[in-house]
């Protein structure tokens, strides 16, 4: 009986966005539930290396971010503050749904991942976008105890340079598959993300979601072999040259 009154609410969620047209409140998601924890530990944890947390505490429902028309070819954008250092990668946590979960144990999803500056509170100019393949962590935590929660990670090929921002994550989806990517949400944040569908302007929403991500710090550049042998040899002829001077 909870799994259909979850299934009609969602049909119901989704046809009453279609008819609002421009004037609609919120984006799809995939229904009401209740974060349920199961044995494991960790996976809903911020990384060590994070430099903006805003992880699934409380979580109730996933907003779709898929290129898939099913629900609209929505993408996400949510909001980031205060950050001293640059981007190295980032952590978000969602869920695949198709009137139920769908999400196949091992399989990994293509990711458009775009950073935006921030303009005034709005999503401003585009300054980052990466592609990427990501196989997800299953948490063994779910939504209404039947969806579980994936963790995905991404470390970028270069880091991103911004204090203030916006960040979009949308599933890739060419072939329109019915099983679509929606982004959990957490109690942590300022209420305040944005959405588009389709090809619609940008929507702005204050109604209390927020998307579940962390930002993480851009890794310290590896020293070279080379770099470390010269070093190396340095040291020892400055030992030579400094030993043969007290013998003189």
């Amino acid at each position: 009986m909870k799994k259909l009154k979850f299934i009609a609410l969602t049909s119901l969620l989704f046809l009453t966005l279609n008819s609002f047209g421009q004037v609609q409140q919120l984006p799809a998601s995939a229904g009401e539930g209740t974060l349920t924890n199961l044995s494991r530990s960790g996976e809903l944890d911020p990384p060590a290396n994070a430099i903006f947390s805003q992880q699934p505490v409380g979580s109730t429902t996933a907003i779709f971010s898929d290129e898939g028309t099913t629900y609209g070819s929505q993408t996400i954008y949510e909001d980031f503050q205060g950050l001293t250092t640059d981007i190295g990668g980032i952590v978000f946590w969602g869920v695949f749904y198709d009137n139920g979960e769908c999400y196949t144990p091992g399989a990994s999803y293509d990711f458009d991942i775009n950073f935006y500056q921030d303009n005034a509170g709005a999503v401003g100019t585009l300054v980052s976008t990466f592609t990427t393949t990501i196989t997800p962590i299953p948490t063994g935590s779910s939504i209404n105890g039947s969806i579980e929660i994936l963790r995905f990670e991404v470390t970028f090929p270069s880091g991103v340079s911004l204090q203030n921002g916006w960040v979009s994550v949308v599933r890739k989806n060419p072939t329109n598959l019915p099983c679509s990517f929606a982004w959990a949400n957490t109690t942590l944040g300022n209420n305040n993300f944005a959405y588009t569908q389709g090809s619609s302007g940008i929507y702005y929403n204050t109604s209390g979601l927020n998307a579940s991500f962390c930002l993480t710090a851009q890794p310290p550049v590896p020293v070279s072999n080379w770099a470390l042998i010269f070093g190396i040899f340095l040291i020892g002829l400055f030992i030579v040259v400094r030993y043969k001077r007290r013998l003189a």
